[in-house]
């Protein structure tokens, strides 16, 4: 018992550590972040963000991509009702996606320019 507790706390104590090193802010804080920001170090996290928020976005496009498939397959229901649905979101995730990676090269620039 004594082994299984030691392991479950340093793992545990890992995981926060590795959360502590995080290189982005939290999206609570990026408000604050951006409005600070002045150096090319903060330039690259912020545009290390909106990296992250990008990906997130394409993969969740995805996701609704197959829905809209999975939808589209079904025998009877009212399946065209969300598959328009999840198409829809699809189309409004792509566009969040290509304004997140806008803003995320326009913080690299910016990063580039106050000389990394």
């Amino acid at each position: 018992m004594k082994r299984s507790l030691g392991t479950t706390l340093a793992g545990a104590a890992l995981i926060l550590a590795l959360g502590a090193c995080s290189s982005t802010p939290p999206v609570a804080e990026m408000p604050e972040f951006i409005s600070s920001a002045s150096t090319a170090a903060d330039h690259q996290r912020i545009a290390d963000y909106f990296a992250k928020k990008a990906a997130g976005y394409e993969a969740e496009a995805k996701q609704h991509e197959k829905m809209v498939t999975a939808y589209s397959g079904r025998p009877k229901g009212d399946v065209g009702m969300w598959a328009s649905h999840c198409g829809a979101l699809k189309a409004k995730l792509k566009e969040a996606a290509q304004e997140a990676r806008a803003l995320e090269k326009g913080h690299r620039d910016l990063a580039e320019s106050l000389g990394k």
